[in-house]
């Protein structure tokens, strides 16, 4: 071939660019060398959120992180989709990795059937998913270990794509970090579980999930709902329905919070899991168990931190009402994103909740302390008296009356508190204080009359709502001095903390304690027999607590958004062509019930024909009901033919539209290119 010839040129330049792909594929894919993508996504799919990469800087070099990534890659046993979405953890190891600088080694195996790969991911405690009569097993799973500690995630569940860079990072920070946070539980229900009784033959009760949740990151520990005092090392402390709560206790978490520590508080003003708990017999003896009372409270620290809160009153929705025990009900609130606060660094990246028969918070700011609303009911709700939300749960809500605001559900509390008990500790066991919080403060809005008449359930306690005394005169200013020296209680000298020595005490508060019950906030997944988040309830306390504690990193990888994204613009379109036509197919449903209703009477009764005058008039109301059925079917199948049309715009704008816009600037490109060249 002669180099100097057309053909020869050509073969040159050929080789000359299959070399430089060459060069270019090695520099970039063998040595990450200008190894950079821009992440384009709406949600930024493909980028480390800033916990991560916190959680990555604060790494020690001298003990790095090894994420051993188990993948099977036979196609004979791998899954599509399985197959789709190891390629999409690969990616975001990768990216793992190369954030770290150094800090984190990536090993990849393939422990395909009957391999040395497999064998290593059996050691590792790899969950293994049988896939055929043969016995082959297919594995999707790592393995994260440092310095002797070792977290494992042993199957990674396509459903759960939303929270893979929190496990793993989560799973970093546990292997790197050299202390535990500890989290204490304080419950009037048996949510730590219960052993094992060998001698009875029955098998203990599990830990609710949120329990088993917070052991995989903290030392749980467990506090009676009768404790006085509080450990100093505990970091959290988490409050379930404290029913029938001490007023030494009550002390004990005022303390608590005073000396640094961190609240989260879940009380229920009708508790359905307290009453379901209440009268189950106790497993050692086969004797009743004791009642648990199913409305729970924390007056003297919720007067003191300015929140007034009614025990008797549940919120009833009727725009966030959802199905519970095969019924509407009101009281059972499926919370969606709008309901949220969507800057508020607990709940902005949450989707959903649900909670069950949750009570409501006013607002009675205290100076030194900020209130963030964290979650809301709908304008189209109101309070009711917890014997009518009873009744919900078996007949239907009559003679609502929509209070036009909205009910806060959730509440964060922020800044410097003071004490609820400026008289020092109580004294005795004394009895647990009726009422609610700041409404029997003298500066609280009076009871409504919707929340104050109502009587309660038999299983509760009926709160004394106080009503504030009437102004006495107002004393000389030579008497002031000495009322107020008389009227100022006595400082304490049991050692009891007055106020916070800092503007950092953070409370966070719930309105309902049933959202934390397994049933309502997981479910059993299908594929691996595992428990799944079926709302935000189980992360929304997660973040809570990660935030109190001082690791804020993972707040912002708890739910990141999923690449297999719903088409949602077309499901849009949907309803605007339904929307046009739902009119017209509820007016005539509209008359068919009416047709429905005259022909009742008119049917054949207990064996005997109607008169013929009765049998003519049957006749035209089912002639008139087919008629009507035929303009149903007409008008759903134009419904149809417009969906169908609009379906088609939108393929042939897909499949055609780029590919002929690019034509297009080709074509003004090379026009463009032809007349300058013409022009020189």
């Amino acid at each position: 071939m002669n180099l100097n010839s057309k053909e020869g040129t050509a073969g040159i330049t050929a080789l000359l660019l299959i070399a430089i792909v060459v060069a270019v594929n090695f520099l970039v894919g063998g040595l990450g060398f200008l190894n950079a993508r821009i992440d384009l996504t709406e949600d930024r799919l493909y980028t480390l959120s800033n916990g991560t990469r916190n959680i990555l800087e604060r790494l020690n070099p001298d003990e790095p992180v090894t994420i051993r990534y188990y993948v099977s890659t036979e196609d004979r046993v791998m899954p599509p989709v399985l197959k789709s979405h190891s390629r999409t953890v690969q990616d975001l190891l990768l990216e793992f990795q190369k954030a770290s600088k150094g800090k984190v080694i990536l090993e990849k195996l393939a422990p395909n059937p009957n391999s040395e790969d497999e064998d290593k991911a059996r050691e590792d405690d790899l969950q293994g998913m049988a896939v055929n009569q043969e016995g082959d097993n297919i594995y999707l799973g790592m393995a994260i270990q440092s310095a002797g500690k070792k977290e494992v995630l042993p199957f990674l569940n396509p459903n759960e794509e939303t929270a893979l860079e929190y496990n793993i990072s989560r799973a970093i920070q546990k292997v790197s970090k050299t202390s535990k946070t500890v989290v204490g539980v304080m419950s009037s229900m048996p949510i730590m579980g219960s052993p094992m009784y060998p001698y009875q033959r029955q098998k203990g009760q599990e830990p609710w999930i949120l329990v088993q949740r917070l052991r995989m990151d903290y030392e749980v520990r467990d506090i009676p709902i009768a404790s006085t005092s509080i450990d100093s090392d505990v970091n959290v402390l988490v409050v379930v329905h404290p029913g029938d709560i001490t007023e030494g206790a009550e002390y004990a978490i005022d303390q608590f919070l005073l000396k640094g520590g961190k609240v989260i508080a879940l009380v229920d003003p009708q508790s359905w899991i307290a009453q379901a708990y209440s009268g189950q017999p106790n497993p050692m003896t086969g004797q009743p168990g004791s009642q648990i009372n199913p409305a729970s409270d924390l007056p003297n620290l919720f007067k003191s931190w300015g929140v007034a809160y009614n025990k008797t009153s549940v919120v009833a929705d009727v725009n966030y009402k959802s199905v519970m025990q095969g019924r509407q009900n009101p009281t059972a609130l499926r919370l969606p994103k709008e309901a949220l606060n969507k800057t508020d660094r607990v709940t902005a990246d949450l989707q959903s909740m649900l909670m069950m028969g949750a009570g409501s918070f006013d607002l009675q700011k205290k100076d030194g302390i900020e209130y963030t609303t964290l979650v809301t009911s709908s304008e189209a709700s109101e309070m009711i008296d917890n014997t009518a939300a009873e009744k919900l749960r078996t007949q239907n809500l009559e003679n609502f009356t929509s209070s036009g605001e909205k009910q806060i559900l959730a509440v964060r509390l922020s800044g410097k508190f003071k004490t609820a008990f400026p008289s020092g500790k109580p004294k005795g066991p004394a009895a647990p204080k009726e009422g609610g919080g700041a409404q029997d403060d003298a500066n609280a809005p009076k009871a409504t009359e919707a929340s104050a008449a109502p009587a309660a359930p038999a299983t509760a306690s009926t709160p004394a709502i106080s009503v504030a005394p009437a102004a006495a005169a107002s004393p000389t200013p030579a008497e002031a001095p000495k009322e107020a020296a008389a009227a100022a209680p006595a400082a304490p000298t049991d050692g009891t903390i007055l106020e916070s020595s800092n503007t950092e005490g953070s409370v966070i508060l719930f309105s309902d304690a049933d959202m934390m019950y397994d049933a309502f906030c997981v479910q059993q997944d299908p594929m691996t027999g595992g428990l799944i988040a079926t709302n935000s309830n189980l992360p929304l306390i997660l973040n809570s607590v990660e935030i109190l504690s001082g690791g804020g990193d993972l707040l912002q990888v708890r739910s990141r958004a999923s690449t297999q994204r719903p088409f949602t613009k077309m499901d849009e379109l949907r309803e605007d062509v339904e929307k046009v036509f739902r009119p017209v197919l509820a007016q005539k449903q509209a008359e068919m019930d009416k047709i429905a209703q005259e022909m009742g009477p008119l049917r054949v009764k207990n064996g005997q024909l109607a008169d013929p005058g009765q049998i003519k008039k049957l006749e035209e109301l089912m002639k008139k009901q087919k008629d009507i059925n035929k303009d149903i079917r007409n008008i759903k199948k134009d419904q149809n033919k417009d969906i169908d049309y609009t379906q088609s715009i939108i393929t042939i704008l897909n499949v055609f539209g780029v590919p002929l816009l690019v034509i297009a600037v080709g074509l003004m490109l090379a026009i463009r290119r032809r007349v300058t060249t013409a022009a020189v």
